[in-house]
């Protein structure tokens, strides 16, 4: 749940770098004791690029967040033809291509960083949370470079986490920017010499609203994103048979999970050899009842907008006030950068004349996508810090025992890397090396 930045991109490539140990002391603050003088070290080769930036009294996921950028609705990258879903949609099957065109994804916005793949913009059918045909777009990449490795080359599909609600928040648009705060992850992933697919989820880059958080709509445009990869005529490495991976933090976490244990029945065609998840916001209640009032209440405000537009049967306009009404219009086409410091302070009480969340028609539909009801097949890698001051690592120690019971077989990894973003920053190499693992074909240990 981080911003989407252009000094968040060049963070990330930094930390990478110079192995900055932000938040790794235990209650630390972003760097550390031990890390301090990585972080002005990070903050000089910031400035090179033209871009201030404060590390080392980061105490919060939020002292970083604030200080970030990113790209505008306006933007020609968003004002895209493209992104505008055919009416009505074509026949066809979850994961067929409705459209493709090449593009140039970048790292940062210097265009410093680049990707040594050939990227296409692609648009796809999936099924969104009713069950209905959906149009979603997103990015494949294909390494330059020939697979060394034995077999053939894999294929991950990215999940990614918090970027907002706005259409123009899609990682599509941020990468052709440079401004996507992930691209430097993204970027590993092709440097392994993997295939990768990152979608925007329902309602990103398509001008339609954003399901934020509903688990069957995530999980659907991530496996059907891995589909559309191997439909993709440009892309002609990439089959069938191409095994495949899943990688994601945050609502990123929560998309890969769902995906996962959605595989089985609803694309088991699929070769799936691990999903890799961290900081998953399993249990929503938890999750609101831990940023409701404080600094991330935005986040919140973006799940109810998300199931909001979901599923028709749950209301929320009518029941905002006058504080609630403004909020809901600023963050229903706004990215996490301008839109977080509104929610600070805030919580549902202030907005709204009800107890929203606890009537039954709420509750309902959040604990259908609670995951941990059915295993996946395929095995789990999931990683939380016990510092997380955004999700709460009891939830996911609870959505742990709950995959454990089904007969999940899964690896649990609970870690003192700090706040949220650290755990980020910090932890998701490990996930991506032991993807690399089930790609080479050693057998996954299980925590369960």
């Amino acid at each position: 749940m981080v911003a989407t930045t252009a000094a968040g991109t060049l963070l990330v490539s930094m930390t990478l770098t110079t192995g900055t140990a932000a938040g790794a002391a235990e209650g630390g603050g972003a760097a550390g004791t031990e890390g301090a003088g990585e972080a002005a070290q990070v903050e000089a080769q910031l400035a090179e690029s033209g871009l201030d930036l404060e590390l080392d009294d980061a105490d919060t996921s939020y002292d970083v967040l604030e200080q970030l950028e990113q790209p505008e609705a306006d933007s020609p990258e968003a004002d895209n033809e493209f992104y505008v879903p055919p009416e009505p949609l074509p026949d066809g099957e979850p994961g067929d291509v409705i459209r493709a065109e090449p593009y140039e994804p970048k790292v940062d916005p210097l265009g410093i960083g680049t990707f040594p793949a050939e990227s296409w913009r692609v648009m796809y059918l999936s099924t969104d949370a009713l069950g209905e045909p959906m149009a979603v777009t997103g990015t494949v990449m294909v390494p330059e470079a020939d697979w060394e490795g034995e077999g053939e080359r894999p294929l991950v599909s990215y999940a990614i986490g918090t970027h907002g609600l706005g259409s123009h928040c899609a990682p599509s648009v941020g990468l052709e920017q440079g401004l996507d705060y992930e691209a430097a992850f993204m970027k590993e992933v092709v440097d392994d010499g993997n295939a990768l697919v990152v979608p925007d989820y329902e309602g990103l880059g398509t001008p339609d609203d954003h399901t934020y958080m509903v688990g069957s709509s995530q999980g659907a445009a991530v496996l059907d994103a891995l589909r559309a990869a191997t439909d993709l005529d440009e892309a002609d490495e990439l089959t069938g048979e191409t095994p495949m991976g899943i990688t994601g933090f945050s609502q990123g976490g929560g998309a890969a999970v769902w995906a996962g244990q959605m595989h089985p029945e609803y694309a088991p065609e699929l070769p799936l050899e691990g999903v890799a998840a961290g900081g998953v916001p399993a249990d929503l209640d938890r999750v609101a009842e831990n940023i409701d009032g404080g600094l991330y209440f935005t986040f919140l405000a973006f799940a109810a907008h998300g199931y909001n537009a979901a599923y028709p049967e749950l209301p929320l306009e009518e029941h905002l006030n006058a504080r609630g009404e403004f909020l809901f219009e600023k963050v229903s086409d706004g990215c996490m950068v301008d839109t977080l410091p509104l929610g600070v302070g805030k919580s549902m009480d202030d907005l709204l004349e009800i107890d929203l969340i606890g009537t039954p028609e709420w509750q309902a539909r959040l604990e259908e996508n609670k995951p941990g009801g059915t295993a996946p097949e395929a095995p789990l890698y999931l990683y939380h810090s016990t510092g997380d001051d955004v999700i709460p690592v009891d939830q996911a120690e609870e959505m742990r025992d709950a995959y454990c019971e089904a007969g999940a077989t899964l690896e649990w990894h609970e870690n003192r890397s700090g706040p949220h973003i650290t755990s980020f920053l910090l932890d998701s190499g490990d996930a991506r090396a032991w993807l690399g693992e089930q790609f080479a074909g050693e057998e996954a240990e299980s925590d369960c």
